[in-house]
């Protein structure tokens, strides 16, 4: 009986775990959602890749 039964609940379970986890908050609107990414973030990594581009810019000229 231990055969079926184990394998059975099991499923039941993974099933019931995914459909909590993923399958309903989906239906509802509400993801897991990626990290917000701040301007902040945004505009310092622009600053830095400026300052790579100048410094690479300058390498190049000498």
């Amino acid at each position: 009986m231990s055969g079926w039964l184990l394998p059975a609940l099991v499923l039941v379970a993974a099933l019931a775990a995914t459909y909590l986890c993923c399958l309903r908050p989906m239906r509802g609107g509400v993801c897991h959602p990626a990290p917000a990414r701040t301007l902040t973030a945004d505009d310092g990594l622009q600053r830095q890749l400026r300052q790579a581009r100048a410094e690479r810019d300058r390498l190049r000229a000498q």
